[in-house]
C-alpha cells in the first residue's frame, strides 16, 4: 500500500506540472542548455514535440565529449524546430576555434526566424561576419567574445536596430589618423560593456551614441597614447573597472548620474614620481569629463593614486559639481587609508549638494 501511494503521489506531482500553459514551460526550460531541454521528451506525450517551439534555446560545446557531436546536435535541433517560431533568445558558445561551414548555417538560421537576442561566446579566428548579421535588424542585443574589427564587413557595425552590445576579448588596431569610431552606425545604441580590450594604432576612439545610456569599460588599455573620446549626451551611468587610467577627451556629458571608478595598478606604477604623476593627471583630467555626476564611487586604488600625488592636484579645481554622495570601497584586509586633507577637498570641495563620504568593506 505505501508503494501505491507514493505512486499516486507521484502522478499527480507530474499531471500537475504537465498542465501547464506552454509558455511557462517554454520558460522553465529555456534555464537549461537545449541539450537537456530536448531530453525531456522521454517524460511524457505532453513533452515530445514541446522543445520545437521553444523561442530561447542555449548550446554549450562544453556539455559534449566531441566537437563532432556538438556541431550535430546545433543542426539536429535547428532542422527539427517548428519553422514557424521565431528566436527570442540564442545562445552559442564554443572554447575552441569555430568553423565556417557550421557557423555560417547557425547565423543563417537565426537571422531567418528574427534572433532578437543573440550571444556568440566564440572564436571567431579568421571568420568574416556575413552581411546578412550586419544588416539583421530584428537583433537588438549582441554579445561578442575574442573580437576583432577583422570579422565585420568594412570595420564597422551595422546592426541599425541593436540597443545592448558587449564585446569583451577584444583586439583593436586601426592604422589611421581619423579618429576611429566604430559604432556610430548603431544609432539606438543604449548600453555597451567594453572588456579585455587592447587597442593600438590610432590617435582617437571616438564612441558615437546619440541614445547612449550605460557605458562600461573593465580591463581597458589604449597604446600610443591614444585618447578616448565619448560622445553620449544622454549618458547617466558610466563604469571603468580594473584599467590603468586613461585619456579621455573634454566632452560634456550633462545627464550623467552614476559613476563607478575602480582604477588597478600594479605596484611598479608607484615606484617612480614621474610614474605616480602621469597616473593622477590620467586620473583628473577622467574625472573632468565625469564633473556632472552625483554618485561616485572609488576603489582604494583610485584614492591612493591621488593621495601619492599631492603636487598635481595644488593647482586643480574639484571636479564633481553636483555629487551628492561618494562611496569609497574597499578590500577585507587592505590596509585603513586617511584621506589626506588636499584629496578630500579635491573630491568634495566643489559640490553645494554637502557631498557625504561613505567607506564600504567587502569580501572576496
Amino acid at each position: 500500500m505505501p508503494i501505491r501511494r507514493n505512486k499516486r503521489v507521484q502522478k499527480c506531482k507530474d499531471d500537475r506540472f504537465s498542465n501547464l500553459p506552454d509558455d511557462i514551460l517554454h520558460q522553465i526550460l529555456s534555464f537549461n542548455d537545449a541539450k537537456y531541454a530536448v531530453q525531456t521528451c522521454l517524460l511524457s506525450k505532453r513533452f515530445k514535440n514541446l522543445w520545437k517551439t521553444l523561442p530561447d534555446l542555449s548550446f554549450d560545446s562544453m556539455n559534449f565529449n566531441r566537437v563532432f557531436c556538438f556541431k550535430r546536435f546545433v543542426l539536429d535541433v535547428l532542422t527539427h524546430r517548428d519553422p514557424s517560431v521565431d528566436i527570442g533568445k540564442f545562445s552559442l558558445t564554443r572554447r575552441d576555434r569555430i568553423d565556417k561551414s557550421f557557423m555560417t548555417k547557425v547565423i543563417d538560421y537565426v537571422v531567418s526566424h528574427n534572433v532578437k537576442d543573440l550571444s556568440l561566446p566564440v572564436d571567431w579566428g579568421e571568420f568574416r561576419l556575413p552581411q546578412r548579421l550586419i544588416e539583421c535588424e530584428s537583433i537588438n542585443s549582441l554579445l561578442m567574445e575574442t573580437f576583432r574589427p577583422e570579422i565585420l564587413p568594412g570595420h564597422w557595425f551595422g546592426f541599425v536596430g541593436l540597443q545592448d552590445l558587449h564585446l569583451s576579448r577584444m583586439q583593436f588596431r586601426y592604422e589611421s589618423q581619423q579618429p576611429f569610431d566604430p559604432f556610430s552606425s548603431c544609432p539606438n545604441l543604449r548600453s555597451l560593456y567594453l572588456g579585455d580590450c587592447y587597442l593600438s594604432g590610432f590617435s582617437v576612439f571616438r564612441i558615437t551614441g546619440p541614445q547612449l545610456i550605460n557605458f562600461s569599460l573593465s580591463n581597458f588599455i589604449i597604446a600610443n597614447r591614444g585618447r578616448i573620446e565619448l560622445l553620449a549626451p544622454m549618458l547617466t551611468s558610466f563604469s571603468f573597472e580594473n584599467s590603468i587610467p586613461q585619456c579621455f577627451a573634454l566632452v560634456d556629458l550633462p545627464a550623467l548620474s552614476s559613476v563607478n571608478v575602480q582604477v588597478f595598478l600594479p605596484q611598479q606604477f608607484f615606484r617612480s614620481n614621474p610614474t605616480k604623476e602621469k597616473a593622477a593627471d590620467a586620473l583628473t583630467n577622467m574625472f573632468r569629463v565625469l564633473r556632472h555626476a552625483r554618485f561616485v564611487t572609488l576603489s582604494y586604488d583610485t584614492i591612493e593614486i591621488l593621495a601619492k600625488a599631492p603636487s598635481r592636484l595644488q593647482h586643480q579645481p574639484s571636479p564633481f559639481m553636483e555629487l551628492e554622495k561618494m562611496k569609497l570601497k574597499m578590500q577585507l584586509g587592505e590596509n585603513s587609508i586617511a584621506i589626506s586633507p588636499h584629496v578630500t577637498a579635491y573630491l568634495l570641495s566643489a559640490s553645494g549638494y554637502h557631498a557625504t563620504l561613505e567607506v564600504e568593506v567587502e569580501r572576496d
